[in-house]
């Protein structure tokens, strides 16, 4: 499974199980907001993986940060795992939000991350190692 499609899988399982407790979410992943759905009162940051996320690093970007600070008890990291596991385990999803979020960010050492954008014509252009 492709990140994108791993994404996107993950991002469904979420919106399904907001319907199921009555929220109404709603996928703002293209929007420019710093989390991927909105269901009322909840903003949720999706991570997905496709096997286990246990031990995994789990990225944020600044304004994520910036984002879960300043609405601890309404930003919500979503950890969705197993989403490529045809071996009968079951899709994982465990909630981080509010003092648990806010201390895993504390003991993180912020970095820069550059996420160059890989086109189609560099991706053509570049040397094939065979």
């Amino acid at each position: 499974m492709s990140n994108s499609k791993t994404e996107q899988a993950a991002i469904a399982h979420v919106m399904a199980l907001e319907r199921a407790a009555g929220r109404e979410p709603a996928d703002v992943h293209t929007t420019g907001l710093p989390y991927d759905v909105d269901s009322p009162p909840r903003k949720i940051e999706v991570k997905a993986f496709s096997g286990s996320a246990r031990t995994e690093s789990l990225p944020l970007e600044e304004r994520q940060v910036s984002a879960a600070t300043a609405d601890p008890d309404h930003y919500y990291v979503y950890v969705v795992d197993n989403l490529a596991l045809r071996d009968g385990t079951e899709v994982g999803v465990r909630l981080l939000q509010g003092e648990t979020l806010l201390a895993m960010i504390k003991r993180s050492p912020p970095r820069i991350t550059y996420w160059p954008s890989f086109r189609a014509a560099e991706y053509d252009q570049a040397e094939r190692l065979r």
